[in-house]
């Protein structure tokens, strides 16, 4: 019974998380039109921080005395180099839907790392799983080139610039496990993400923003909603699930992001990005079910002889 509960508070978590997260896809395009990229994302990030830091004094939450090098890293490269390629992808025209659809390819990043770094047995079925979610993507990026979807070669390159900083941040982080309070975890990652990004937009950018209470709304739900509410349950599930488990929950991204983008966004999917999802859920249930650990068997019972008395058993 205490499997079953806590097999069904992390799918809750999950859900929750997936929700949320796919939120953040819609959630930056609204609020894109009124500023660089680089500047929001330094603005969100800074916020974060400061919320989160006045939280972790409020709480007397204490800090820890090592661990900060690898939670800069990792929050760099699953907060800054994840969004800035997802955000520049959007400013870009990609939509959120497909943005989302190139993030799905996580897992399979994952699983690749995870092979790499640890004794697996490589079957046929997996791989060819792992194949088929690529086509799916594929299909999707390629048929969009002349749709509706706004895809060029370079929002696609920022696309994948943000898969690959999300498969390696999370890689990272649960391949050296920090331990941090999740309140020190988010100001540290966050803080750092913001001067990363501060840094990237004088550089980078001109620094025009409009501040619009389209701008404000979506400033307030990446920062607060995102970035500590999907942020918090990503690393909640990060402690108790293997990294492969946990980054088949980004499965479901690309669905809530397409399914919010369509009302607010008004962002119908086009046919092409219908194959393409299609194409690479299937390779997904085929590649969960064939990914599987084979499950023990357990050894026969052996029959008792009721004909020698208990005290006479060897």
């Amino acid at each position: 019974m205490a499997g079953e509960n806590q097999n069904l508070k992390v799918s809750l978590t999950a859900l929750v998380f997936v929700i949320i997260y796919g939120s953040g896809f819609v959630g930056g395009r609204y609020g894109l039109p009124y500023v660089e990229p680089f500047y929001y994302l330094a603005i969100r990030f800074g916020a974060t921080a400061v919320i989160l830091f006045a939280l972790i004094v409020c709480l007397r939450v204490g800090w820890p005395r090592s661990g900060y090098v690898h939670l800069i890293l990792s929050g760099i490269l699953l907060q800054g180099v994840f969004s800035a390629g997802v955000f520049y992808a959007l400013y870009l025209g990609m939509t959120p839907a497909v943005s989302a659809l190139i993030i799905a390819l996580q897992p399979i990043l994952v699983w690749l790392m995870v092979s790499v770094v640890t004794p697996r047995k490589v079957r046929l079925l997996p791989v060819l799983a792992l194949i088929g979610g690529v086509v799916g993507v594929a299909i999707t990026v390629y048929r969009g080139l002349e749709s509706s979807s706004g895809l060029t070669p370079t929002n696609i390159a920022f696309g994948f610039l943000g898969l690959v900083g999300l498969s390696t941040g999370q890689f990272y982080y649960q391949m050296k496990n920090p331990g941090a309070h999740l309140l020190i975890n988010g100001f540290v990652q966050s803080g750092s993400s913001a001067i990363v990004m501060l840094v990237g937009a004088l550089i980078f950018e001109r620094g025009v923003i409009r501040w619009t209470p389209e701008l404000l709304l979506s400033e307030l739900w990446m920062s607060v909603g995102v970035s500590i509410g999907a942020l918090s349950l990503l690393f909640v599930l990060m402690r108790s699930e293997s990294a492969d488990r946990v980054a088949s929950y980004f499965y479901g991204v690309p669905i809530a992001a397409g399914l919010i983008a369509w009302p607010v966004l008004g962002q119908r999917p086009t046919a092409s990005e219908i194959i393409g999802f299609a194409v690479i859920v299937i390779s997904i249930i085929v590649f969960n079910r064939s990914s599987r650990p084979p499950r023990a068997k357990h050894a026969p019972a052996v029959p008792v002889d009721n004909s020698v008395s208990a005290t006479d058993r060897p």
